[in-house]
């Protein structure tokens, strides 16, 4: 009976796999693709410059030919002239042997005539060093005979040379891998200039013969120039003449050579931000066994185009080798990712641009092979050789020039029908009203026919080149149906116009991370075409029992240092995420404690409120990092802080801050906290609709109240931030409280001033009262100037792909004074670093506030920290020499610089915590209630010094103490920063 049933269960589970594996063998359903050059590209961006595809394309319909000739080379020293502010110099360098030039600031021009022999497709090369020290790459913008070439020249990236200070790593009292610090290689290069985001290829010019102009404008930062030229492209061979070119074709072997190199293990990387990471799995290499080692380059960090990592590699022999990786990549779905090999600084064949590494579930051993998984050979000869791997995403670039483009065209519709509607708001309009939308907008349907087309043919690009379906066309074809649903019936749109900016988050998801190519590597195989290495792919029985292992040890191995060190440590709380800890962890192991021997254990604080209660019950730590502005001295009044002043150099220290800065962070003389970050305002604007409309940036508030009609006849709006009225007061001289701190002082004719044109801007000139997202109205266009802070700007850097290139910023409207200075007086937001009271380890943690606030931590800091984690955790330092010294694009630096000397925050007083609120009070009482002005104000500053009075008793202040509130007049001069 046993054995019947058995049999059953066996033949029912032989018809189940028999099923499947008959419908695998005639699912004849294929993936549509559709090639790059059949994709509809955009011709132009938003400023009219062509894209480097489509260049690449009217130059492949011409028939140009490529160039074949010798260089046309142009020595850097012997430019035709400089311009804007460039401080350039010639000056001698023992390593090229002969002169060089210098161009030793990040700002201005240079130009260079070159001579060019015949019409042509022309390589652009450089030879290079970088100077800074910065962890940023270098960038210039590149114009050919005063022109752009392309929208991508814009931006030239120049990277510096990395590698790991220490390696094997050093470990720290648990066996955990400390990171290593990253230093600078300051060797010369040799570059042909090639944008991995968009060709595998180096860039192509086409040059006419005779005379051209070559300009470079700073960016970032200067750099030492020895030549440029002009050069003819290098052919690049299929694998099959590959193969035939080289002596003796490949033949097996018969040999067991291998060598492993550790993926961590490099020689020299582009970019700091590329690191190692940590992985705990069945035969990973090397094992962590528990341990915090950094075992694999991180997927994570090694993900944007032009990022490379190169490896040594030695072989005993000349002849044919295959190479082999271990890697895991599934970071966005089923979608491949592509890297550019170079051996010895040349790719070998063809095959080996945009390589294809598909996606898996687990680290595996690849060989690099053909699509019908032969692997290739490489022909190497006996010795050292270079390794290099490049993030490659030019596969992806038709992709994303077509979907910014159908993201432009949809919020053009959208604007329109907007206009049409006088719809600005979030709602589905009116659904009582019918429309004949036709009579409007003759060309809505075919304007969405071509908008679906272009999605349609974007979902097979994207699914052909991944061999799947993917997260990001799913997003697409939810899209796909949106348009449909309006299609259906064009006078319902109207009361649709909701679905625009449904359909626009779906599209733009993508767009933030379009050609991010995480790659996660443990190591790289060199080998002998028939050896056998021995090295293992774990399966699921191996991951497993390594799991079980890795559990049974958490019972016997320590993980707290504290143990080690317990009386010697600082503790320092945190108030960011862990990513802000952890990178500051590292740079303690690094750099703080191995110079100065003091152990740190920085630990979060996810609840500013733990601060508080810590304190009360005497487990405080000894530092606190990321205290909002008003916490040290609402602490100071009541003992909780201590006074840094008693410190002997506390004058030298604060001299790396804005003064106008320090003055909501003292009280009663005393000062109770140093300035970590800064948010700060500044003024965006919408290039494309300024160029529209015929509008200048605006530099007063007479000049927005100028400009106001010509953007309202438009039905666009100005923005400003309806609570934020201290730079109205400040612009005008007026103070908030009384020199002795203890009662308020902006009841006065410049206060009322204020109050007025700061009202004024909302009743007579219609500034929009409640604006839930000016991020969303700003790049929808329907506000496309307004005022934000810093987080705006952040925002816009790194979640608006759609606008890039379509916005500046600037410093905020200003008042005109009498000596011709634009008064742009406003207040930062601050995080700082306090010191506890209670702390029995003063001396050790003023030591380390020290540290931690220095030019030079803090540079390298906000340059890691953006590298490791992207361009929206750029670190705002309050350190005004390494805020001038951050590789930011010079003209948001100049705009930032600008603004940054205007700081004047408003003191902290007791009973200071009623000021917002009172103003607020005053402004709905003008607003909304239309009560005058002044009589307002009045009333606020009554109820305001009721509260102060009270706090005052509390806290057992008399009338004849002194909170020394400091005026601040004159605006911070950035030549104090100068390093």
């Amino acid at each position: 009976m046993n054995y019947r049933k058995a049999i059953v269960y066996m033949s029912v589970i032989a018809v189940i796999v028999g099923f499947y594996g008959i419908r695998a063998a005639f699912d004849t359903e294929t993936i549509p693709s559709v090639a790059a050059e059949s994709m509809t590209l955009p011709a132009t961006n938003g400023e009219g410059l062509p894209y480097y595809l489509e260049v690449e394309r009217r130059n492949a319909s011409s028939g140009i030919h490529v160039y074949t000739g010798q260089p046309a080379i142009a020595s850097a020293v012997q430019y035709s002239s400089a311009a804007e502010g460039a401080q350039v110099e010639r000056i001698q360098d023992a390593g090229m042997g002969g002169d060089v030039l210098r161009w030793s600031n990040g700002a201005g021009a240079v130009e260079w005539e070159l001579q060019i022999p015949q019409e042509g497709l022309y390589n652009l090369e450089l030879t290079y060093q970088s100077v800074g020290d910065s962890s940023s790459s270098i960038y210039y913008g590149l114009e050919i005979d005063g022109k752009l070439p392309f929208a991508e020249a814009a931006s030239v990236e120049f990277t510096k040379l990395w590698r790991d200070a220490a390696y094997p790593y050093k470990k720290d009292e648990l066996g955990n891998d400390i990171r290593a610090e990253q230093e600078q290689v300051k060797d010369w290069q040799t570059m042909r200039y090639t944008d991995y985001s968009v060709s595998s290829h180096p860039l192509a010019f086409h040059l006419t013969a005779g005379k051209h102009v070559i300009r470079f404008h700073a960016i970032n930062e200067g750099m030492l120039w020895k030549s440029l030229a002009f050069v003819a492209p290098a052919a690049v061979p299929e694998y099959e003449a590959y193969a035939k070119s080289n002596p003796n074709p490949p033949q097996p072997s018969n040999g067991n050579w291998f060598t492993k190199v550790e993926a961590e293990h490099y020689s020299i990387k582009s970019h700091t931000g590329v690191q190692p990471g940590t992985r705990n799995e069945a035969y990973v290499s090397p094992d962590p066994k528990g341990r915090i080692i950094y075992n694999v380059i991180d997927g994570d960090k090694w993900k944007k185009p032009g990022q490379w990592l190169a490896w040594d590699i030695e072989v005993p022999q000349t002849g044919w080798y295959e190479i082999e990786t271990k890697y895991y990549q599934r970071y966005q779905g089923k979608t491949n990712v592509y890297r550019t090999i170079m051996i010895d600084g040349k790719v070998p064949f063809a095959e080996m641009q945009h390589y294809t590494f598909p996606y898996n579930d687990k680290l595996e051993l690849y060989p690099l092979q053909d699509a019908q998984g032969k692997p290739f050979k490489f022909y190497l000869e006996e010795g050292k050789h270079e390794l290099r791997m490049i993030a490659d995403g030019s596969q992806v670039d038709p992709a994303y020039l077509s979907l910014s483009s159908v993201l432009s065209d949809v919020n053009d519709l959208e604007q329109q029908l907007r206009k049409i509607t006088g719809d600005y708001g979030a709602n589905s309009g009116d659904t009582y009203r019918t429309w004949d939308l036709d009579s409007y907008l003759p060309d809505v349907q075919e304007r969405l026919q071509s908008i679906l087309d272009r999605l349609h043919q974007l979902t097979a690009y994207m699914n052909g080149l991944n061999h799947a379906e993917t997260t990001a066309t799913n997003s697409v074809k939810a899209a796909e149906d949106m348009v449909e649903s309006l299609m259906a019936d064009v006078n319902k749109i109207p009361n649709k116009l909701s679905v625009f900016p449904d359909m626009k988050l779906k599209l733009s998801t993508w767009l933030d991370s379009y050609n991010d190519q995480s790659l996660l590597l443990d190591y790289v195989v060199v080998r002998d075409p028939e050896a056998e290495t021995g090295l293992k792919t774990a399966n699921t029985g191996a991951q497993m029992l390594y799991a079980v292992s890795n559990f049974f040890k958490t019972f016997y191995f320590q993980y707290d240092t504290r143990s080690h060190h317990q009386q010697d440590s600082l503790e320092v709380w945190v108030g960011r995420n862990r990513d802000y800890a952890g990178l500051l962890q590292e740079m303690i192991n690094q750099d703080f404690t191995p110079k100065s021997g003091i152990n740190v254990n920085v630990n979060l604080m996810p609840d500013p409120n733990a601060l508080l209660l810590s304190n009360a019950a005497g487990d405080q730590p000894d530092v606190a990092l990321g205290v909002f502005q008003d916490t040290p001295v609402d602490f100071a009044m009541r003992g909780a802080v201590a006074d840094l002043r008693q410190f002997g150099d506390y004058d030298e220290v604060s001299a790396r801050f804005n003064p106008g800065a320090m003055r909501n962070l003292s009280y009663k003389q005393g000062m109770y906290a140093l300035p970590e970050t800064q948010v700060f305002h500044l003024m965006f604007y919408r290039k494309s609709l300024m160029k529209e409309l015929g509008l200048e940036v605006p530099q007063t508030w007479d000049d927005v109240r100028k400009l106001l009609p010509s953007l309202q006849e438009k039905g666009l709006a100005f923005y400003y931030p309806n609570k934020d009225y201290v730079p109205f007061f400040y612009m005008q001289g007026a103070e908030f409280y009384s020199p002795d701190g203890l009662k308020t002082a902006f009841n006065t004719e410049p206060g009322y001033e204020a109050f007025k044109l700061w009202t004024d801007l909302f009743i007579k000139f219609d500034l929009p009262k409640d604006v839930p997202s000016f991020f969303n109205h700003f790049k929808l266009g329907d506000m496309p100037l307004g005022v934000g802070d810093y987080n705006t700007y952040l925002q816009l850097l790194s979640s608006a792909p759609e606008i890039l290139g379509d916005w500046g910023i600037a410093p905020i409207p200003g008042v005109k004074q009498t000596d011709g200075q634009i008064a742009r007086w406003s207040q930062n937001t601050m995080s700082s670093a306090i010191l506890l009271e209670k702390s029995e380890k003063k001396a050790k943690a003023w030591e380390f506030m020290k540290w931690w606030t220095s030019d030079r931590v803090q540079l390298q800091y906000g340059s890691d920290i953006e590298s490791f984690y992207g361009i929206a955790y750029r670190w705002n330092t309050a350190n005004m020499r390494a805020l001038a010294a951050m590789p930011w694009p010079s003209e948001d630096m100049a705009a930032i610089e600008e603004q940054n000397r205007w700081v004047k925050n408003v003191p902290n007083v007791p009973g200071g915590y009623f000021l917002s609120r009172e103003m607020e009070f005053a402004w709905n009482r003008v607003v909304v209630d239309k009560l005058p002005p002044k009589d307002s104000l009045d009333k606020g500053a009554i109820s305001l010094e009721k509260e102060m009075q009270r706090k005052q008793s509390n806290l057992g202040i008399t009338a004849s103490d002194a909170l020394d509130i400091r005026s601040y007049e004159q605006p911070y001069d950035w030549g104090n920063a100068a390093p």
